[in-house]
């Protein structure tokens, strides 16, 4: 019997018969943000390629044609508007009101409806399953519909259209990194805290949900016993929440509650990846003195926002997918978050006419005023590379720069230890990196690929050509980085017999390792930096000419390794914009540090999800593991979660501002430093408006709307003049006169011209003024299609700006 995923006792129950309820807390969801179907509309059957496919039949969310919650205007006889844009005081603690008698009446329509509407699918088509009900971010129902039958439902007159449902990746890579006790100076957290009271207070009272593979309960990072939840809280699995993580619910995917081979294990809300683990801390961990800790940093550790609570909302229960997903969205809304990160997502629907729920459901949580922040994803350099839901306009979308350090924990390190013939007394310590697994000891000679046939065979000991076995077989060979792949290498060592393969730097990679995995690879094989492996050759060489074998231990290392790199550069795998829709929008909206991160992970099993027996199909999810409890990781993964903790801050410090106020808060004060390879270098593209400065960010007192423009892509014919509104925001308590300038960035072509108007703006205390950006374009001089970019200034002495606000806007444009 499969139990439920968590809540009270095991549940035999179909998934048609779930309707009501979701598996912890209620269920609810939206309806488009642009608009829905007119009733009656034919709707049409998208045939996207990664609809999921489940036990014959198609997976879709049913969009039904009324609005949800957070979108309902009115218009319905006895039933008053809910969304807050024409009922403002529909609203909790600055959130839309979930439990005011409005919203009650209409939640309790929008549950009759489906109500009517599974009953129809169950008799005219009764091979349907139907799963999670959302009403809050979208009006819709989960469903699972036989292939030859999902156009007749698309033509019932009270769906609105069938969105698939589509799987979704963690944005993790578990190779290099940076750590929480160095990044959170560099993002100016400290000057934060102390506008809230200090870090014993930095984010007290605030509500954060981390949807995603769930939280290590365990871990002391997640553990505070100064905090007391607030009424109603802890939420979900009790024997896992506690005053600091005050939900613990697990939302499994319709495939995974349908797939018999899904061992029930994974339905629980603790982490059994890593991922989550690792993002909650970011965002929110508690204080953490690592002294002590066998093969930790001896380092203190927090979160951004370390007293916040933290929601936890595992979806990867093993898979993600677009109906569990949303279904997390609407109960972290449901909950009453006031900020939710997401550091996962899917490959973008690109310019499709359909909307996409994972992108509806954020903005819909926006205009319910809970602040949503999202990995951009990792797939840069790649232009148009940013996820859903990275590609919501409402999300603050966030890319990665590197941090001041980069490090490796134990237990993906081994020292390389000579034991015969005893080296010279000042001999370096030499660590490498493992590209895979290790025995736990390895005792072998090393050749280097240099000295073999007087380097004959492969001068520069790159070790790309074949080897002879003679002289190869059961040793550790020692090769150069570079020339040519290192699977070509790891081939040719071990066609030759190599007992392992030591792979040090090339002279342009120096001493900061890259390590690159090889799990599908058996040799054991090592990487070094240059100077350790070039004194190791050394030493080889004075042995072998005195007739002597160079003999070396490769043991576990008892600490991390830790060095320093250069910070804020941006990563390359950091997805860039413009997002991949017609909107074409500015996306990253900001970069901050997740070039690594050092934090907790579990600690329980390096397996990961996939310490199931087979048949259990596990999962492709990369496994955050250390037996010390705490890794190195890198990726957009962990930038997210510490803008949700600044967010967090902010929501802290004004508890009256809204989720664009705070992102605008964010934006307009981000820094572009222009040191070597450094963030300001890169364009608005590749990083948005720029990298997090929570020492700004938390003296700005004027806000702009909207904080960054995209003019998205213009076909000209004819001389154009393209014209964009924004306005000021004056949140201080006197008066402040603006200096507003504009000015392209280099290289500027010559047929566009940018222009502002008024250039001073005087708007009162409490007020709003507004100015305009007008771009000129000069039809005859565009012969083909160039991206331009441009930046809007705003000052006012540093009376409510910290220094000029920083506004930036882009436009393609194409001869017709």
């Amino acid at each position: 019997m499969r139990r439920r995923a968590c809540g009270k006792g095991g549940s035999g129950m179909k998934w048609s018969r779930w309707i009501g309820s979701a598996l912890v807390g209620i269920c609810v969801l939206v309806s488009p943000w642009w608009g829905t179907s007119p009733l009656g509309r034919p709707s049409q059957v998208p045939t996207f390629p990664e609809t999921l496919t489940v036990e014959g039949k198609k997976a879709y969310i049913v969009i039904l044609n009324e609005p949800p919650l957070v979108r309902y205007e009115g218009g319905i006889r006895g039933l008053a508007a809910t969304s807050l844009r024409v009922a403002p005081r529909n609203r909790r603690e600055g959130k839309l009101d979930l439990q005011s008698p409005a919203s009650a009446n209409y939640l309790s329509y929008l549950e009759a409806r489906q109500t009517v509407f599974t009953e129809r699918l169950r008799q005219r088509v009764p091979e349907a399953q139907w799963g999670y009900a959302y009403r809050i971010v979208l009006n819709g129902v989960a469903a699972l519909i036989p292939e030859d039958q999902v156009e007749e439902v698309a033509r019932w007159p009270e769906v609105a259209r069938l969105a698939p449902i589509r799987p979704n990746r963690l944005f993790a890579e578990p190779v290099t990194p940076p750590p929480l006790d160095v990044s959170n100076p560099l993002m100016g957290a400290p000057a934060l805290w102390e506008a809230v009271g200090g870090p014993e207070n930095a984010g007290r009272g605030i509500k954060i949900g981390i949807i995603d593979s769930g939280v290590d309960f365990s871990n002391p990072m997640f553990h505070d016993p100064t905090l007391v939840p607030p009424p109603g809280f802890p939420k979900g699995d009790l024997t896992l929440a506690n005053s600091k993580v005050i939900v613990a619910k697990v939302i499994p995917s319709l495939q995974d509650l349908n797939n018999r081979n899904v061992n029930p294990g994974h339905f629980t809300a603790q982490d059994l990846v890593g991922h989550g683990t690792h993002v909650a801390a970011a965002a929110a961990g508690n204080f953490v003195d690592l002294r002590g800790t066998p093969g930790a940093r001896p380092v203190t550790l927090s979160g951004v926002a370390p007293k916040a609570f933290i929601g936890s909302y595992r979806v990867f229960a093993p898979n993600a997918a677009t109906d569990n997903v949303v279904k997390a969205i609407e109960e972290a809304v449901a909950d009453g978050m006031d900020v939710i990160n997401i550091s996962f997502g899917s490959i973008s629907l690109g310019p499709s006419e359909e909307p996409d729920p994972q992108v509806e459901a954020v903005e819909n949580a926006v205009a319910a005023g809970v602040i949503v922040c999202v990995a951009a994803g990792n797939f840069g350099p790649d232009r148009a590379s940013i996820s859903s839901p990275g590609t919501a306009p409402s999300a603050i979308t966030v890319g990665a720069v590197t941090n001041a350090h980069d490090g490796f924990t134990p237990g993906q390190l081994r020292v390389v230890q000579v034991t015969s013939p005893e080296p010279p007394p000042n001999f370096v310590r030499i660590v490498g990196v493992r590209a895979n697994r290790f025995p736990d000891s390895l005792v072998v000679p090393v050749v280097d690929a240099d000295l073999l046939d007087n380097g004959r065979l492969d001068g520069g000991g790159y070790g790309c050509n074949p080897l002879p076995s003679a002289l190869v077989r059961d040793r550790a060979l020692l090769v150069q980085r570079g020339n040519c792949l290192i699977l070509t290498k790891a081939f040719n060592a071990w066609v030759s017999g190599a007992a392992a393969l030591i792979i040090y730097n090339s002279q342009e990679a120096g001493d900061v390792i890259d390590a690159v995995p090889l799990a599908g690879q058996f040799l054991p094989t090592l990487f070094l930096p240059r100077s350790s492996g070039l004194a190791l050759k050394n030493l080889v060489a004075t042995n072998a000419t005195n007739g002597r074998e160079t003999i070396i231990a490769l043991t576990p290392a008892s600490e991390p390794l830790v060095f320093e790199r250069q910070p804020h550069v941006l990563l390359e795998q950091s997805s860039r914009g413009p997002t991949p829709t017609r909107l074409l929008l500015i996306k990253p909206d900001l970069v901050t540090i997740g070039g690594g991160s050092y934090g907790p992970a579990q600690d329980d099993d390096p397996r990961g999800e996939n310490r199931f027996p087979r048949p259990d199909p596990g999962s492709l999810q990369p496994t955050l593991y250390d037996p010390s409890g705490y890794v190195f990781t890198s990726g957009t993964s962990f930038a997210a979660p510490r803008v949700a903790g600044a967010a967090a801050l902010l929501k802290q410090l004004h508890p009256d501002w809204s989720p664009a106020d705070i992102k605008a808060a964010l934006m307009t004060t981000a820094a572009r430093p222009t040191g070597l390879n450094e963030v300001g270098l890169a364009r608005v593209m590749d990083r948005g408006a720029g990298l997090v400065d929570l020492e700004a960010a938390r003296r700005v007192l004027t806000l702009v709307d909207p904080p960054s423009h995209s003019f998205g892509s213009v076909v000209v014919g004819t001389p154009t003049t393209l014209i964009r509104e924004f306005v000021i925001k004056n949140r201080s308590q006197s008066a402040a006169t603006y200096t507003i300038q504009a000015a392209l960035s280099p290289p500027a072509p010559s047929f566009l011209k940018v222009d502002v108007s008024p250039t001073q703006l005087t708007v009162p205390a409490g007020g709003t003024g507004t100015f305009t950006l007008k771009l000129t374009i000069d039809a005859g001089s565009i012969t083909n299609r160039i991206d331009s970019e441009g930046f809007v200034l705003i000052a006012d002495g540093e009376q409510t700006t910290p220094r000029p606000l920083y506004i930036p806007f882009w436009i393609r444009t194409a001869p017709r």
